[in-house]
């Protein structure tokens, strides 16, 4: 019979050897420059920008497309429904994500990629429609409105699957130094605030 303290040895060496199902990729021991931390939570004034244009501009340019007051805000349903959805599925994903691009990197590049789309689809939305069979004498035009919402949708989507991963990357670049921290979250709402002043500035203008 195995002696009780070689089994208790054999169980501790066992627990120290399989990850458990929560075990993550561990951050860079050492915090990166700050250079590098200001690059990334720049991210913020783009993402800020798109959230920005949104409030300023969108809800008159989807009523110039025939939207009636009643239905517009429905639109805005897609914001807090992509938050609770999307955010915390790809930070779950992003976690565990093994890309030799690293774990946030390739998430912030495929939502800078969707907001490209989204914004081509939202500019745009008019001129597709029209492409497709509107009638510009009429004032509602059904295509430009399902071109619109589907960009509208694609925009939020991508800033929510742009903002998390971003906000974690910077952690990871922090490496626990509690003085990065404090330096990357300023630099981040900074970013944020010029943002906001740029996408409310593009929908007055």
């Amino acid at each position: 019979m195995e002696p009780l303290s070689s089994t208790k040895q054999n169980n501790n060496n066992n627990n120290l050897t399989k990850p458990s199902s929560l075990h993550v990729e561990t951050p860079p021991l050492e915090p990166s420059p700050l250079r590098k931390i200001i690059v990334v939570a720049s991210i913020a004034a783009g993402v800020q920008f798109g959230w920005a244009l949104q409030l300023s501009l969108l809800t008159p340019y989807v009523q110039l497309l025939g939207i009636s007051h009643t239905l517009a805000p429905y639109i805005w349903l897609c914001g807090p429904i992509s938050g609770m959805l999307v955010q915390p599925i790809v930070g779950y994903h992003s976690d565990r994500c093994t890309s030799r691009f690293g774990r946030r990197r390739p998430f912030i590049a495929a939502g800078s990629f969707a907001v490209a789309i989204a914004v081509f689809l939202i500019g745009y939305a008019a001129d597709l429609g029209h492409m497709f069979g509107d009638n510009l004498d009429k004032k509602v035009r059904p295509r430009a409105i399902g071109v619109f919402v589907v960009g509208f949708w694609i925009l939020d989507v991508a800033n929510n699957m742009l903002q998390g991963p971003c906000r974690a990357l910077l952690g990871d670049l922090c490496a626990g130094n509690q003085h990065k921290t404090r330096n990357a979250n300023a630099f981040f709402s900074f970013f944020m605030a010029v943002g906001n002043i740029l996408g409310y500035a593009a929908g007055s203008y």
